[in-house]
């Protein structure tokens, strides 16, 4: 289990730890803004994966910004820049709620 500092949040070093102990050394984890609360695992190849509506939540707790302003963020310096991380690079997972 993940230790969590004061604001119930992953803390970034321990989730980079964790990867390690699970062989997952070489994965990428976003770390500016570091998202650590939105992780809810990694795939088999080890690439986290990243709730999107929980990094929307990061934000808005972490940094005090609306909701729209945090899918603005989001979409426009974190999900653009994925393609240029390589194929370790991370998942955000939509939730089915947000096809509806």
């Amino acid at each position: 289990m993940l230790e969590m500092n004061t604001e119930n949040e992953f803390v970034l070093e321990e989730l980079k730890e964790r990867l390690v102990d699970l062989g997952y050394e070489d994965s990428i984890v976003l770390e500016n803004p570091d998202y650590a609360s939105a992780v809810v695992g990694v795939d088999s190849n080890g690439r986290v994966i990243y709730d999107f509506n929980l990094m929307v939540d990061h934000l808005v707790k972490k940094d005090g910004i609306s909701s729209e302003e945090a899918i603005e963020f989001i979409e426009y310096n974190t999900i653009r820049a994925l393609p240029y991380a390589g194929e370790k690079c991370p998942i955000i997972m939509y939730p089915m709620e947000n096809f509806a």
